[in-house]
């Protein structure tokens, strides 16, 4: 055959007899091999292409590009299919609908899919076709291939192995409860209590010694027939699979997140960075680089790319470690597409897709991210979205040609703009059936319900999800945004550049910046609080999901590790980072000082003026809370017990211990009001002014979720949230004034400002009077809301799709 093609080549190029060598590669097209049928393809399509037969160029293009499996020539070729065709591409082919749920899909050349039916099925040309193999009701499903599945009865005292093709011919093996399988290449390893065993699919076994209970196993991954198995103690054990022993390991000073393997290579990311190993040289890393927080790291084509929270994605020489290129997505997962592609997935639904130099091809919008690894075909990759259908797309789009769907939706927003909706809401349907995410088609849907009168539920619903799925259209969103702002009556709504790992941010500010912390990108970010464009984002350190941050009108405190940081607003800047005795537990700000209180019961006063420690005391062996009260500091740690200390050299004053016979996980004060919030869902009320210690208990029904003490008309006051949803106010000796039941607020803490309480209620942000707890003021807000933030008369909330609102107040 390859002397045919030769010959047939020949032909063409150098004698021009092109009717006999259209013959000879149809002759190959039908008889040779796979590589033989692709040539064939390719050099038929150039000859039609060449005559200005676009019709027959095309079709011979296609069916090359269906089997060539050189990257290069896949885009050349889709650049020619463009070129000699010039209708818009269906990149959704169809939807396939799915009986039962989808339990597990399983990497592999079948890509075989478990249904919680426990039937087990393979998908190709569009259709689920079950498999002769099939899981009992109750049977533990451990690993499945193209071969056949490992899987445990219901008793899980037996392990056994069954092959596709001969069911009947099952091998069993006498391992109990097994907690954690992998299989490779046909051999197994299955870590029980206290041991392990090394199995083949012949009913070998080789038990191992080592506990590795605690340890996780590496799913799916074996480099020189090794699996690697990732332990507490900050290393990669490496087992053999042919003898059961741990031949070595590689270890870190932190814990490793991730492994992966690719030629030969180990990659792992351990304390912000990303380690490359060699098995040549275990001890030290072959390269190394300084990474944010990786969410995902795999192969693509013959590189490694990473992606950080934060967004951004890196492509690295996989030998190297050179950066060869990045850039910055909402994106929370990447899935292989297209040969020589990748989709960057968001929670939102949109997939951007970029070639081998991360370039971007084109975006798509399925409105819902997908919820598991796409299964990659010649002709369709399988999307599975949810328990109830795969969506089946095309395999060898790269954007060349427009998308049947954006087309419709340019024709739509044409048609709306002149006013000739007659005309708009038939092509609506049409283009959600091609793409289901299309942010054009449901803000068309939006604008339309406002213009008839349709219940506001409908309406709102509308707009919450034209906003959702703005946020990976960036081509609409600004004109979508806008509009939804004069709706909800918002200054505006504008994008939160913030990780979608961040969901609800937290608001602090001070004059004409608003600020927030995004602690999956590690970033401190600074917004312009007239128009919700962010200004500039700084770099702050390792801070984990559970930073401890405080702030008033002048600085910022932040923990990182055993440090803590302090952003002085006035200058613009980070002080220099001061270190602390233990692990930062709160923050007090009061004045010119900030009290920093750490888990090991370390108390410190630090001079904002002059960043540095004015004195530290070691004053519990635990954490506890603060308040600074005129000249002194009221204390009190988690068992209940309180002293007061001097604030000018942190020393005790006498007589000043007392006990609450309670845990207790809040204190609040102000002037001579102090509350302590107990574990027994019990408010502890005390007059500082009264020499005895004889705080008044308040008993609530529900537990305590926020509690504040503020001033109003000259009156010290006490709100509660409970779990419930509830809001109570108190006065400061424990008389109920009022109750509100609320609803759906994430953080159930009001924001207290001019005489109201406001606070978040799903699809709404509402003002409560203090006086009468009487629903005051209503912003709606149909896409969710945070809670809020009030900043120069204006209020902040921010939506879980990370939309920024500002509402005049």
């Amino acid at each position: 055959m390859a002397s045919q093609l030769q010959e047939a080549i020949y032909l063409f190029e150098m004698k021009g007899e092109v009717d006999d060598a259209i013959r000879l590669l149809e002759k190959i097209s039908r008889q040779g091999d796979e590589e033989d049928k692709e040539s064939a393809f390719f050099y038929l399509g150039k000859i039609y292409d060449l005559a200005n037969n676009k019709a027959q160029a095309n079709h011979f293009y296609s069916r090359s590009q269906a089997i060539t499996a050189n990257t290069s020539k896949a885009y050349w070729l889709a650049g020619r299919d463009a070129a000699t065709s010039f209708a818009p591409e269906r990149l959704l082919q169809k939807t396939i609908p799915l009986a039962s749920p989808v339990r597990k899909i399983f990497d592999g050349k079948n890509a075989n899919i478990l249904f919680e039916n426990g039937r087990i099925a393979k998908i190709e040309s569009g259709m689920i076709l079950e498999i002769s193999s099939r899981l009992n009701e109750n049977e533990h499903l451990l690993h499945i291939d193209s071969d056949g599945m490992w899987y445990q009865n219901p008793a899980r005292d037996s392990l056994f192995y069954k092959p596709h093709n001969s069911p009947k011919q099952i091998t069993s093996y006498d391992i109990k409860d097994v907690h954690q399988f992998t299989a490779v290449n046909g051999i197994a390893i299955a870590i029980i209590d206290k041991s392990f065993y090394i199995l083949d699919r012949k009913g070998s076994i080789i038990k191992g010694s080592a506990d590795y209970n605690s340890c996780q196993l590496q799913k799916d991954q074996i480099i020189n027939e090794n699996f690697i198995i990732n332990c507490p103690d900050n290393a990669l054990h490496f087992v053999s699979a042919s003898s059961a022993t741990e031949n070595f390991t590689i270890a870190q000073y932190d814990v490793i997140q991730h492994v992966f393997t690719f030629k030969n290579l180990i990659y792992l990311i351990s304390g912000n960075t990303l380690f490359c190993y060699s098995l040549q040289n275990t001890q030290t890393p072959l390269w190394k680089a300084a990474v944010g927080n990786i969410e995902s790291i795999q192969a693509f084509e013959n590189n490694i790319v990473t992606l950080e929270a934060s967004g951004k994605i890196s492509l690295y020489n996989h030998y190297t470690g050179t950066v060869l290129s990045s850039i910055r997505a909402n994106a929370s997962n990447m899935y292989p597409l297209a040969q020589g592609t990748l989709g960057l997935f968001s929670n939102e639904g949109s997939v951007i897709t970029v070639d081998t130099l991360l370039r971007p091809l084109w975006r798509f919008n399925f409105a819902k991210p997908p919820k598991m690894r796409p299964i990659i075909k010649k002709r369709f990759i399988y999307i599975p979205f949810n328990d109830k259908k795969i969506f089946a797309i095309d395999a060898h789009y790269y954007g060349q040609r427009p998308l049947y769907s954006s087309k419709l939706a340019t024709q739509a927003m044409f048609q709306a703009k002149q006013n000739l909706w007659e005309n708009v809401i038939p092509i609506l349907d049409t283009i959600i059936k091609n793409e289901p995410g299309n942010a054009e088609a449901h803000f068309l849907k939006a604008l339309n319900l406002e213009r008839q009168e349709v219940p506001e539920k409908s309406r709102q619903a509308a707009w919450a999800e034209a906003v959702r799925l703005s946020i990976g259209s960036p081509q609409i969103a600004g004109t979508i945004l806008s509009h939804y702002s004069d709706v909800i009556g918002a200054i505006f709504a504008s994008p939160l550049n913030i990780s979608p790992k961040t969901v609800y941010p937290q608001f602090l500010g001070s004059k004409k910046n608003l600020y927030t912390v995004d602690p999956a990108t590690e970033q401190l970010i600074c917004i312009n609080a007239e128009t919700g464009e962010q200004r500039w984002s700084k770099h702050i350190g390792k801070i984990g999901n559970a930073p401890v941050i405080q702030s008033d009108e002048n600085s910022i405190v932040i923990s990182t590790g055993y440090q803590m940081h302090v952003y002085d607003m006035n200058k613009d800047a980070f002080n220099k980072p001061l270190p602390l005795p233990g692990k930062a537990f709160n923050f007090t700000l009061s004045g010119d000082n900030i009290y920093a209180s750490t888990w090991n019961g370390f108390l410190l006063k630090i001079s904002r003026s002059s960043n540095s420690i004015i004195w530290s005391r070691k004053v519990y062996s635990m954490p506890f809370h603060v308040v600074k009260q005129n000249r002194n500091l009221q204390l009190c740690n988690l068992d209940g017990e309180l002293m007061r200390l001097n604030d000018d050299n942190g020393f005790a004053i006498e007589n000043s211990v007392n006990k609450v016979q309670v845990n207790i996980t809040a204190m609040e004060g102000i002037d001579s009001t102090l509350v302590l919030v107990s574990s027994t869902n019990k408010l502890f009320l005390q007059n500082t002014k009264h020499k005895d210690f004889s705080p008044t208990q308040v008993l609530m029904e529900y537990p305590i979720v926020s509690t504040q003490v503020f001033r109003d008309q000259n009156e010290d006051k006490i709100i509660i949230s409970l779990s419930d949803q509830s809001i109570l106010l108190y006065s400061n000796i424990g008389t109920p004034l009022w109750k509100y039941q609320g609803k759906k607020s994430i953080f159930s803490k009001p924001f207290i400002y001019d005489g109201k309480a406001w606070i978040d209620q799903g699809s709404e942000v509402i003002a409560l009077s203090i006086k009468t707890g009487k629903v005051v003021k209503t912003f709606n807000t149909p896409g969710g809301a945070g809670t809020p933030f009030i900043l120069n008369h204006t209020l902040f909330s921010a939506s879980p799709k990370r939309v920024l609102y500002g509402f005049p107040l």
